[in-house]
């Protein structure tokens, strides 16, 4: 449910709705129009086998006059592509809603569309876990980037159809043409490139969407599409409710500058059609119905209407759809909506998710394969604070060094975990730890390493025990 806005050649075919409010009008479309769109929970409880993965899912179709949601049927095949991945038996439906539970080591299940693992190294001295999951979406930065740019080569070649229909007789289009074809085409790609940097940044940073937009404002001002001066005509532009006056005054003051229109000369005759957005929307649609990528889309629904009948030929004006949203990184499709949750019984150390109440919670929204991924991570440990006190008198490790502790002796091969866990059980609180640390020695390991030495991977394990019983042995100095 997209709101249609008008295309404007002169800036590149790029609609003003899409342009300026498209993350607006997405969002109002799904809280006020009632968009239908799908609901996904996912809930993670690790085990000590893996996590048990609980996914709560519906349809719902905004809401009733009391704010309840108008829960819809939820679509069979998804529901069918859902329940292949779960244990037999997992889906159960309550009403119109969903629940399917498992429990998975490893590779999690594609159920709401992604990729995803999860992993708990478990040591004698704790354990660190790792989550990962990408949700739908396209992680192919360089398919991205390659697509986006193509878009922006497409809708450049019908700006510059255009303008070769409307103004090609014109003193000085020849100029007009030449800016398009270069400096044009280059702009469009880079703004692709803003919207796209500014996507990403955006993951992370609540104030991107702000810093980057005044960053495009400011390489537009550069570029001579805008003066600081405009500002008035740019507010206008969004508030104006569609007329579209102040949009085309700067598209006028721009071509004309490019043909080498004097700013005290009268425009040339062909300019009318930009005094009047209605007189501009049929002109870019006549032109539109005779290009060849309309007539690729008259083809395509040719072939598709032998299987269905009933399908509507495509439009003129609709024809650009697909270009501007594989430039813009949307699918102008509905957009469902995720929530993550991840219990642990403390905060883990690093996330890019917000920790409370006792889980690691993510929001986002779902988009299709055009846009960015939703992405979770997070990285927690849980130190076994009876064996390290046994062993070391208090607990030493934990956080990163626990993470990085584990990754070291979940790689160690068979006989040299055997020989540190023999190692490691021999040890007692004491002033001697720290030198029994120093001499300790694989078997495979040369005679000559100390840690004074230069390291070999297998001594990491060694030194961040020796690096923590120092400054847990200077804490404890200091608060004495």
């Amino acid at each position: 449910m997209n709101p249609k806005g008008r295309d404007f050649p002169g800036a590149g075919g790029v609609s003003r709705e899409r342009f300026l409010l498209a993350s607006f009008l997405a969002m109002l479309c799904a809280l006020l129009t009632g968009c239908p769109h799908n609901d996904y929970t996912v809930e993670l409880k690790p085990k000590t086998n893996g996590v048990e993965r609980t996914l709560t899912f519906y349809r719902v179709d905004g809401g009733n006059s009391n704010g309840i949601p108008n829960n819809q049927t939820f679509p069979s095949n998804e529901l069918a592509a859902i329940t292949r991945v779960y244990p037999s038996g997992a889906v159960k439906q309550e009403g119109q809603r969903y629940l399917a539970k498992g429990v998975f080591a490893g590779p999690l299940p594609n159920d709401v569309g992604g990729g995803g693992s999860y992993t708990n190294l478990v040591t004698s001295l704790g354990g660190a876990g790792f989550y990962l999951e990408r949700f739908r979406g396209n992680d192919d930065l360089a398919d991205k980037t390659a697509r986006r740019f193509h878009a922006a080569d497409q809708i450049t070649d019908l700006v510059i159809g255009w303008t070769q229909t409307e103004f090609g007789r014109e003193r000085g289009y020849k100029k007009l043409r030449k800016y398009l074809d270069e400096d044009f085409r280059n702009d469009l790609k880079n703004a692709g490139l803003y919207f796209w940097t500014g996507e990403v940044s955006a993951l992370t940073d609540t104030n991107t969407p702000e810093e980057f937009a005044a960053r495009f404002a400011q390489y537009l001002f550069e570029r001579g599409y805008l003066k600081l001066s405009d500002a008035p005509a740019l507010y206008s532009i969004v508030t104006d409710g569609g007329d579209g006056s102040a949009l085309l005054r700067l598209v006028q003051r721009l071509a004309a500058e490019k043909m080498g229109v004097l700013a005290s000369a009268p425009l040339p005759k062909s300019f009318a059609v930009l005094n009047d957005s209605t007189a501009l929307e049929k002109s870019w649609e006549h032109y539109l119905g005779r290009s060849d990528l309309y007539r690729a889309k008259v083809k395509e629904w040719e072939r598709k209407k032998k299987t269905d009948p009933k399908l509507e030929p495509p439009k003129p004006q609709n024809a650009t759809d697909d270009l501007f949203a594989e430039f813009f990184g949307g699918s102008g499709g509905e957009t469902d909506h995720l929530t993550v949750k991840l219990a642990l019984d403390h905060a883990p150390n690093h996330t890019n998710g917000k920790w409370q109440d006792g889980q690691v919670v993510w929001e986002a929204s779902l988009e299709a394969d055009r846009a960015l991924p939703a992405f979770c991570y997070a990285n927690w440990t849980e130190p076994d604070a009876r064996f390290q006190k046994n062993y070391f008198g208090l607990v030493i490790l934990d956080g990163d060094a626990l993470t990085q502790y584990c990754l070291w002796q979940c790689g160690l091969g068979g006989q040299q975990a055997q020989e540190w866990e023999s190692f490691l059980a021999g040890l007692q609180p004491g002033p001697e730890l720290k030198q029994k640390l120093e001499a300790f020695q694989f078997t495979s390991q040369p005679a000559s390493a100390t840690v004074k030495d230069k390291q070999s991977p297998l001594d990491i394990g060694r030194k961040l025990l020796i690096d923590a019983l120092g400054k847990k042995t200077d804490a404890s100095a200091d608060s004495k």
